[in-house]
């Protein structure tokens, strides 16, 4: 099964952006997303509450920094060059993680075998 990951992490972050950010704290309704993540959100199908319950449960497992990365790309949509400014990586680490923890959550999925249609 191939598992659109970067369009799942999409639905999450939109999911805890409107679901009152539970365990999120620092997250803030008021937060601007990118016009890039807007577009391409526009066209996404939904996944049920309970399988992006599932895919939360997940994102949360992985270390610290790679939350941080994902939380910001996909929930706070901010833009990559924001984003590895913020944690304060260079370019290509800030690549490297982004991509281990989409691959990370890929794997995670796949393995506690949630269902994903789209």
């Amino acid at each position: 099964m191939q598992i659109d990951v970067k369009r799942v992490l999409m639905l999450w972050g939109g999911y805890v952006r409107f679901t009152d950010c539970r365990g999120y704290p620092t997250m803030q309704s008021f937060m601007s997303e990118s016009p890039e993540m807007r577009t391409q959100r526009r066209y996404l199908m939904r996944l049920d509450d309970e399988t992006l319950e599932k895919v939360d449960k997940q994102v949360r497992k992985l270390d610290e920094l790679s939350f941080k990365i994902l939380f910001l790309r996909y929930v706070a949509g901010l833009e990559h060059k924001m984003i590895w400014r913020k944690v304060e990586l260079c370019k290509p680490t800030y690549e490297k993680h982004l991509m281990l923890a989409e691959k990370f959550v890929e794997g995670a999925l796949a393995g506690a075998e949630i269902k994903l249609f789209f």
